[in-house]
């Protein structure tokens, strides 16, 4: 009897957790029945099956995003929400995760990411899926321009100065742990931004009907995801501007104290002043050249070699900026803006 005990106890045991599993992995939020039917007015859209999920092809051909559900949900259930990104020129990978659990498919971004190609990559989540994106994404920055929260906050660091970060969340969002946002804000890069949706929930980010422990929505599903896309689409131009902004700026920026060392360090440097005639002759710094910024552009024989290293200044930074990138359009190589005169802390040095 004891042996039958040994091998029909484990057995039970065995079976008892096997049932457990199988209940679980079973009970999850379906997709609401009004997603098929709201797809079908995107026509400029096209949806086609993967391995991994699903590919929403739209407009655009130069930026993706890829997404991972949340946590026991049908992944079926955000369609309608990217459906509308992908219309936008953001084409979509809806990722589908192995038990509708993201911790187990936390790595699938890799392989979309090697079987597609394009400029700028975009990482994604809903709630535990957002927080298995955040862990992919904070091994793999260097990959992507940036990560969107949707109800939820990373636990490692997602610095970096060419990473963007978005969270956003419902005012009336019950599920997500708001102690656990702040904290994760540590983690964030200096490009980071916050957006609680008024009236939104948690469970509307996707369509699968009401969650466990949400509070009711304010505003219907229509209108948070429509103020989602827009908060993604701001965020990307946003990046977007910014990395225009930094292709296009060639001259370096330095502190007056790193211009002063110049200055005593290297005889053949050129202090232009681009400062009115006027301003010039009321104060300017020793031995510094006035070449006005309206007339860089028509008088360029004062600097005639390119190579020259020119250190540029004004009255409080903003023409010394202008005039920087106008002679670095020119050609110049070698130009440093370093503000305004106003902020030049050797009264010494100026005649």
């Amino acid at each position: 009897m004891r042996w039958k005990k040994r091998v029909i106890i484990p057995v039970i045991s065995f079976l008892f957790i096997v049932i457990v599993c199988i209940w679980y992995v079973n009970d999850y939020y379906h997709t609401d029945e009004n997603v098929q039917e709201y797809l079908q007015k995107k026509e400029p859209v096209s949806v086609t099956e993967m391995s991994d999920g699903l590919y929403l092809d739209g407009p655009g051909n130069n930026a993706a995003m890829i997404f991972y559900p949340g946590a026991k949900v049908e992944y079926t259930a955000y369609l309608p929400l990217l459906g509308d990104l992908a219309e936008q020129g953001i084409d979509c990978f809806l990722i589908k995760m192995p038990c509708n659990l993201a911790f187990f498919g936390q790595n699938k971004a890799e392989k979309i990411m090697d079987s597609y190609e394009y400029d700028h990559w975009y990482l994604s989540g809903h709630s535990l899926g957002g927080a298995m994106a955040a862990a992919y994404a904070s091994e793999h920055l260097e990959s992507f321009n940036g990560l969107v929260f949707l109800a939820a906050y990373p636990t490692k660091s997602l610095k970096s100065d060419s990473f963007s970060v978005l969270s956003l969340y419902g005012s009336e969002d019950g599920v997500l742990n708001m102690e656990k946002v702040e904290e994760g804000r540590a983690y964030m890069p200096v490009d980071y931004a916050e957006v609680c949706i008024e009236g939104g929930n948690h469970a509307q980010f996707g369509n699968y009907g009401e969650q466990k422990g949400d509070h009711a929505a304010k505003i219907s599903w229509e209108e948070q995801q429509a103020q989602t896309v827009e908060a993604i689409l701001n965020m990307m131009e946003a990046h977007k501007d910014q990395k225009q902004e930094e292709v296009m700026m060639t001259y370096e920026q330095i502190s007056p104290q790193e211009a002063k060392k110049r200055m005593d360090k290297e005889a053949d440097v050129i202090i232009l002043d681009v400062r009115t005639q006027e301003e010039y002759d009321s104060g300017h710094i020793k031995n510094a050249v006035c070449l006005t910024n309206e007339d860089i552009l028509s008088e360029p024989d004062i600097l005639p070699d390119k190579d020259q290293q020119i250190l540029v200044y004004c009255q409080s930074g903003n023409r010394s900026k202008q005039a920087a990138q106008k002679l670095a359009d020119m050609g110049y190589e070698n130009v440093l803006e370093f503000g305004g005169i106003l902020d030049w802390p050797y009264p010494d040095l100026v005649e």
